[in-house]
């Protein structure tokens, strides 16, 4: 080979050796990089849950930070001690009759929190006796002791119409039921037992007496349940108890 032509060859050889050096290294820097770790926090939560609406405190509402949790009190208060968390805390409140919220923290130490809660319906409630109910409407259920087999409960309920026609009613299709039920025996639905009556008003406009279906079935002792809003209690009512329950 003429020298010219090699020492072009060597030179251009070596140019690209150093050039690729660097590509080399940067790709090695790369590889050994690791994620950067969200540091953790730890926390004090203490505070008080309001309603929106009335400012007065909220009970019973669940307060929950990772696998850490408690309840409000009557006075709406909850306190959580030494929770922990990878970068940030959420905590999450929640109790029926009111919108569900998350606080997210970033720092840590003693957090006081004020917190309002959006209420939503209620279903009133009035007993023979004069007593009145404000019952969560996300809560409300009908149901019945079963022997053996604890408490059944359900958003929806059987019933039967003086015709023989069976419905299944939701309670979000309910408009107003007029008690105080009463004992029947020879309805279309269930000829050879007794049941329990009372009129039924369903939002479509629809006005009649009904008997409960779960009644034929030897189950006569229907309540009507749910979290008494204010106070966030249960309450188990009797319909043989209840004069009027208006939906919303």
């Amino acid at each position: 080979m003429h020298p010219d032509k090699l020492h072009r060859s060597l030179t251009f050889l070596l140019l690209a050796t150093v050039l690729a050096v660097p590509s080399f290294a940067a790709g090695k820097r790369r590889a050994t990089e690791h994620p950067t770790m969200a540091a953790q926090i730890t926390a004090e939560i203490s505070g008080t849950v309001i309603d929106n609406a009335t400012g007065q405190p909220v009970p019973a509402v669940k307060v929950k930070v990772g696998r850490n949790s408690e309840t409000t009190d009557a006075a709406g208060k909850f306190d959580l001690k030494t929770v922990t968390g990878a970068g940030s805390l959420n905590v999450e409140f929640s109790r029926s009759g009111y919108t569900a919220k998350t606080v997210n923290l970033t720092t840590g130490g003693k957090q006081v929190l004020t917190v309002r809660l959006d209420p939503g319906p209620t279903v009133r409630v009035r007993k023979v006796d004069g007593t009145i109910y404000d019952i969560d409407l996300d809560s409300a259920e009908i149901g019945y002791s079963v022997p053996f087999s604890g408490y059944q409960s359900a958003a929806a309920v059987t019933l039967c119409k003086a015709d023989g026609a069976t419905i299944s009613v939701d309670r979000t299709q309910l408009r107003r039921i007029v008690g105080p039920a009463t004992t029947v025996t020879g309805s279309a639905c269930c000829p050879n037992t007794s049941t329990v009556k009372v009129n039924v008003e369903l939002k479509t406009g629809e006005k009649s007496d009904m008997v409960f279906v779960d009644a034929c079935n030897g189950y006569p002792n229907i309540d009507l349940l749910g979290r008494e809003h204010v106070n966030g209690k249960f309450q188990y009512i009797p319909f043989a108890q209840i004069a009027e329950i208006i939906y919303p």
